[in-house]
């Protein structure tokens, strides 16, 4: 009887501990006196999207608009962790160019000593950070970008061949369609793989998450250096494993070759001036999947819903295709892409109403006062940055949920704010590789559209959904569209 009398009050005690702890942990807003939400116990302000009900963007976007115009930020609960979100332009544009020096971190959990793949540019932060960076400059050079346009072009093909093989209006699964393409631009270009060794990659490209637990992601990022003791993995091991062997031998095979055609990453960083270790760049071709493959899976996907809504607007960008084609004597040159400026609209369009990425992530790694305020954005503040309002935003883009490529005619942006479209971020920590990825997005519109309409079928999902169980903003289902040849 004492010893369950006992085991009570220890129970008691330490229920009392965690609760006097969450309520410390969610005043901290309260005591610093800055605008916020009320927060649930345990959720934060995220409650329904740990379960699944909403998406992220969903919570972000309910908070920009009951607030914007009240203050330049206001305090944010991921679950326990405080952050600051940011709500007026002049205070985004800041963050990421005028001050970009006091948020130079992202804050995300790397442990390139246990776990080398993660060292790269997506999740390093500070000194090594600095260090990669400035030796993945020369790398992401529009000159290098041209040069790999080529084998892009070959890669395309592709989508024109299976298309060809499949019967005449015939319903086709358009998210498996770009995934085949996406995976062997990142097979062939990243990881520096022959067509021979796709099937094997594909698969790994779906598994490398492993048993991803969303709470164990979660006191990673809030106890880094814990994590880092107790060897916590981001990634399935087995998935590292394979894709850092096969990013060496493929590092070790290129080198045995004399006067080989510039074709990968993997040939770029092994020949820059500043040259990483072999594992240092097997690190680089593993974040260009991480960063990049779920975003121009779900872009180009969306992108052909769009257009398979809207017959009128695929016509213009077929008709544009054509012609351009037409005046670079058939071939799919950087002259040629340049030209293709109502294509780049429709996808400019699409990053807009589609956002992959629905917030951006910075930490402030020194305090910050706002220009003509009394308000601060401390020292360690984790920032986000919700780029999905913003791109849904009225008094930006009228009538938002409406696709309309005009948007992002040349004297319609010139009227908005430059912060106000950031599909891949910017600044000192936007995605160094946009170069590529608007190549790699761009020649798979006119692959897919080139010889190919698509229309919508009593398998399309309309309107779309989104998955809420993912971070990204990618479909539910997949995407389904009846395709037919034009000539």
């Amino acid at each position: 009887m004492e010893l369950l009398h006992r085991t009570l009050l220890a129970t008691i005690g330490a229920l009392s501990v965690f609760y006097a702890l969450v309520k410390i942990s969610l005043g901290y807003w309260k005591r610093r006196g800055i605008l916020h939400e009320k927060p649930k116990f345990l959720w934060g302000n995220l409650k329904g999207v740990v379960q699944g009900k909403r998406h992220a963007q969903d919570a972000l976007h309910e908070i920009y608009s009951n607030y914007k115009g009240r203050a330049p930020f206001v305090g944010f609960f991921a679950c326990l962790k405080p952050f600051v979100v940011a709500l007026d332009l002049e205070l985004v544009h800041n963050i990421l160019f005028t001050d970009a020096g006091h948020f130079t971190s992202r804050g995300l959990y790397s442990n390139s000593d246990g776990e080398p793949l993660s060292g790269n540019l997506l999740q390093l932060d500070g000194h090594k950070w600095r260090t990669l960076h400035a030796k993945s400059a020369e790398v992401f050079t529009p000159a290098n970008i041209q040069k790999l346009l080529p084998r892009l072009v070959q890669i395309s093909a592709g989508i024109q061949k299976d298309l060809s093989s499949a019967k005449l209006q015939q319903t086709q699964n358009i998210t498996d369609l770009v995934a085949g393409y996406n995976v062997n631009v990142l097979a062939s270009m990243a990881f520096g793989l022959g067509d021979r060794d796709l099937e094997e990659f594909s698969q790994w490209t779906h598994n490398y998450w492993g048993k991803f637990s969303l709470w164990c992601a979660y006191l990673a990022l809030e106890f880094p250096l814990i994590a880092r003791l107790l060897q916590y993995r981001s990634y399935a091991e087995a998935a590292t494993n394979y894709f850092e062997r096969i990013a060496l031998m493929q590092l070790k095979e290129q080198r045995s070759r004399d006067r080989q055609p510039l074709q990968t990453f993997l040939q770029l960083y092994s020949n820059a001036s500043q040259p990483l270790s072999d594992v240092q760049i097997a690190a680089q071709a593993f974040g260009f999947l991480v960063a990049g493959l779920t975003p121009l899976n779900a872009t180009l996907g969306f992108c052909l819903y769009e257009l398979a809504r809207q017959p009128e607007l695929q016509d213009r960008v077929r008709a544009e295709i054509k012609k351009t084609l037409e005046q670079h004597d058939s071939q799919l040159t950087a002259e040629c892409l340049r030209d293709l400026k109502y294509a780049k609209q429709v996808l400019n369009e699409t990053l807009r109403l589609h956002t992959p990425h629905p917030f951006l992530l910075r930490r402030a790694t020194k305090d910050f006062e706002l220009p003509k305020s009394v308000f601060v954005i401390a020292r360690g503040n984790n920032v986000l940055i919700p780029t999905a309002a913003i791109h849904r935003d009225p008094d930006i883009y009228p009538e938002p949920e409406r696709f309309d490529p005009d948007r992002f005619e040349e004297e319609a942006m010139n009227l908005r704010p430059k912060a106000a479209f950031l599909p891949f971020g910017d600044g000192l920590r936007g995605c160094i590789a946009k170069r590529f990825v608007e190549q790699v997005l761009l020649v798979g519109v006119v692959a897919l559209l080139q010889h190919h309409r698509y229309t919508p079928c009593a398998e399309t999902t309309m309107p779309i959904e989104y998955n809420n169980r993912r971070l990204l903003l990618t479909p539910k289902t997949d995407i389904k569209l009846k395709v037919e040849r034009v000539d």
